[in-house]
């Protein structure tokens, strides 16, 4: 049991190093100056998207460590650093942590990873990364993509009185409804959802 756990310490190091490769060393081989606006947005939000996945490294490294989760919520209640993101924040980045450990994010937002990572879409999560890779997809189009892997109907006017889905799946239909009106502008979007408020009413 001590060598499987030492094992799998020294591969997270590894992948921990080679990440450590990516986001800091890169740094030194090019001046900022030599970059074109495009560049630099790209490598602001490479560097972002690194340094929340290698926070979700550390955090999940650093649960192993500890029986239960009481006692590492007691460990991080020290390290004042950790506090400075909240409780919600800190099992994002770990949720995207055991996610995207050793998975290309090419083209996907870390916005859109979070969407893909979190535990209630664990069942359709490889499937969505599939769809998603090298996509650049908007959030709203990664919970379409969600919703069609989880069976949805492609489309509000396709749900029928015969096909109105059990309270157990009312959570992915709200996560449903607001993809498809994530475009719409405020007052729209109020008026689809209270025209949605009345029509459950009458079911």
């Amino acid at each position: 049991m001590v060598r499987v756990r030492d094992s799998q310490r020294t591969v997270e190091n590894q992948e921990l190093q080679i990440l450590k490769s990516d986001f800091i060393d890169n740094l030194d081989t090019f001046r900022l100056s030599d970059l074109t606006l495009e560049e630099l947005a790209n490598r602001y939000i490479s560097v972002d998207k690194q340094s929340q996945l290698i926070k979700g490294l550390i955090l999940l490294e650093a649960r192993e460590r500890f029986p239960s989760n009481n006692e590492f919520g007691q460990w991080v209640k020290t390290v004042i650093t950790l506090c400075d993101d909240s409780f919600q924040q800190r099992n994002r980045y770990m949720n995207l942590a055991k996610f995207f450990k050793g998975r290309d994010m090419t083209g996907i937002s870390i916005t859109a990873a979070y969407e893909i990572s979190t535990p209630a879409n664990a069942d359709v999560a490889d499937k969505v990364y599939q769809a998603a890779l090298n996509k650049n997809l908007s959030v709203a189009q990664i919970k379409v993509e969600i919703a069609k892997a989880k069976a949805l109907p492609e489309s509000v006017n396709e749900v029928n009185e015969s096909e109105l889905m059990p309270l157990a799946d009312i959570s992915i239909f709200k996560q449903y409804i607001l993809a498809e009106i994530s475009n719409l502008s405020k007052a729209e979007a109020i008026r689809v959802l209270d025209e949605c408020k009345k029509e459950l009413k009458k079911n």
